[in-house]
């Protein structure tokens, strides 16, 4: 994915971003809650004042939401670039979702920050990750030293089972058998943050918290009751019985 580039003044941007978040402003979206209405209208690309197509991540659009409830429309103006003659290659939406990603997830490496930008769609997959991590030096903007065991080590379990992750990752659009149009695929998995490996994991047509706790019950039955679990779901979670 490439960065999204709107070629409109930054009051039509504005307007445009607006637009996309009014139903939840408003509270007049019919989801059965805000995340929801993020993952739907961004599960295919939303043409672009000025010519284009981009698909947004829900996350983008909430934060976008969080702008305007703070700052009203001025939050939704597009930033400058605040790497302005000392990078080329980040720019003002980028910086801006470095800054946000360090505020979650303050002792990300480079790697990891430019892991994100890419999946995010806020660089390109050329750029480098040496890119990013000198955009940080030069912002002065703390992060670990690459490649730091020490770091490293502070923030992995060191044994199998007392941390899991779950996330969500975004699959290819395919027509199931039977049905004439397409539908957005979904793999929702689980690892283990000692040894990294995949405890669970399965492809659904819908990212909710019911195909999560069936993912989740596979686990647990397979290697046991986790110490704890990270998880970036916004709906309510009912634990499932086992």
């Amino acid at each position: 994915m490439s960065t999204v580039v709107i070629n409109a003044s930054p009051v039509d941007t504005a307007y445009f971003r607006f637009g996309l978040i009014a139903p939840v402003i408003q509270g007049t979206y019919s989801d059965a809650s805000e995340a929801a209405y993020y993952r739907r209208i961004t599960q295919e690309p939303i043409s672009l004042p000025g010519g284009g197509s981009y698909k947004f991540s829900p996350d983008t659009l909430e934060r976008w939401t969080s702008h305007y409830r703070k700052n009203g429309m001025d939050g939704l103006m597009p930033s400058t670039r605040k790497d302005k003659g000392v990078s080329r290659v980040i720019d003002g939406e980028a910086a801006d979702e470095i800054s946000h990603f360090l505020e979650g997830h303050p002792h990300a490496s480079g790697v990891a920050i430019h892991e994100h930008l890419v999946k995010d769609g806020f660089i390109p997959a050329t750029v480098s990750v040496r890119a990013v991590q000198r955009y940080l030096k030069e912002q002065n903007m703390h992060t670990p030293r690459e490649g730091s065991i020490r770091v490293r080590r502070a923030f992995e379990e060191d044994k199998f089972g007392k941390s899991w992750q779950a996330d969500t990752a975004y699959l290819p659009s395919i027509v199931p058998d039977g049905e004439k149009k397409s539908r957005r695929t979904y793999v929702i998995m689980i690892i283990d943050d000692h040894s990294r490996m995949i405890v669970g994991g399965e492809i659904f047509f819908n990212d909710n918290t019911m195909n999560y706790q069936k993912v989740l019950k596979d686990a647990v039955t397979a290697y046991g009751i986790p110490d704890m679990i990270y998880m970036d779901y916004t709906d309510v979670l009912t634990i499932p019985k086992f």
